[in-house]
């Protein structure tokens, strides 16, 4: 009896899945999500005019100094939520110095619910834990509401047996309104393929390309599911030959203009809801079809949005 009783209650979050999708409010808060360049690594800042922030992964140890840098910069002083996507060091190192920090306060740290077996890990772990903070795991299919921005996690699934930490990503399809942000970690295309079976909305215009532009990720059936407006690729200098030319290609094929951090570096999105604004911060690069980037005021491209159509299911 145990298998038909999950099948229904996936199905049945499925369902309620979308029903939340489809009757979000509107509001006239707006969002800016910032991609730090941090080099080979992840780090992503998201803040919404009510005062809310997140920060999904600060990148390796070495890139803490940069990521605390930005959000003095920008006069934060509280981040309301912290999300390690997994456990690996290019995502979780940096956020140890967002924990040291003595003027920075965290409220709640989540993340994809299976520790790891590393120094990086321990470390990490041991801060959040001397904040007086208990982590707690996001998982499919729980929601958040945070600031005017709704979550829905895509992944992990709970309970796995033998757990692989880039497929066991928190998967995050953030929704401001009339636009959508995926934020992929560092799936594969087996974990793309779980996600897709299952049925919830991933349509996005803005996709936090996964795994740094791997060519194990981002495949033919995942893009043509969240259909891209803009790809972005947190990478830097590697020995991974990331990102590969076939997510490259991939990408092209569905048309999803490619911003990468080693090119523009730190890569900003502006949300109204019902438009959008990307830019970069400042660093010269060049970009197909040609445009130059003036250094003062960076490359800018406008888009307005329209509704995307949610998936309906009958449980």
């Amino acid at each position: 009896m145990r298998k038909p009783i999950i099948l229904i209650a996936l199905v049945l979050s499925v369902y309620l899945f979308a029903n939340r999708l489809n009757t979000l409010a509107a509001s006239n808060h707006t969002v800016q999500v910032s991609f730090i360049d941090v080099g080979q690594g992840d780090a992503v800042l998201i803040e919404d005019s009510s005062g809310f922030n997140i920060l999904l992964d600060g990148g390796r140890s070495s890139a803490g100094p940069t990521v605390v840098a930005y959000l003095h910069q920008k006069e934060i002083d509280i981040i309301d939520v912290i999300i390690a996507s997994h456990a690996h060091a290019d995502h979780i190192g940096g956020l140890i110095s967002v924990l040291e920090d003595p003027d920075i306060l965290v409220q709640e740290v989540l993340y994809n619910g299976y520790p790891y077996d590393s120094i990086t890990w321990e470390i990490f772990s041991t801060k959040v834990a001397d904040q007086g903070i208990t982590m707690t795991a996001a998982q499919f299919p729980q929601v958040y509401d945070w600031g005017s921005t709704t979550a829905f996690i895509l992944n992990p699934d709970p309970d796995i047996m033998e757990v692989d930490q880039n497929q066991s990503s928190v998967v995050v399809l953030l929704v401001h309104e009339s636009n959508r942000f995926l934020f992929s970690g560092d799936i594969d295309l087996t974990a793309e393929a779980t996600v897709i079976a299952r049925g919830t909305p991933l349509a996005a215009e803005i996709l936090k390309v996964a795994h740094h532009g791997s060519r194990f990720s981002s495949g033919e059936e995942f893009l043509a599911e969240v259909s891209p407006l803009e790809a972005v690729i947190q990478v830097g200098a590697n020995p991974y030959g990331h990102p590969a030319p076939e997510t490259l290609e991939r990408l092209d094929e569905v048309a999803a203009r490619i911003w990468r951090n080693d090119v523009y570096g730190t890569i900003v999105v502006k949300s109204d809801g019902m438009s959008f604004t990307i830019f970069n911060l400042g660093k010269n690069a060049m970009y197909f079809p040609i445009v130059f980037i003036n250094e003062d005021s960076g490359l800018e491209l406008t888009h307005t949005s329209t509704p995307v159509p949610s998936l309906t299911t009958t449980p």
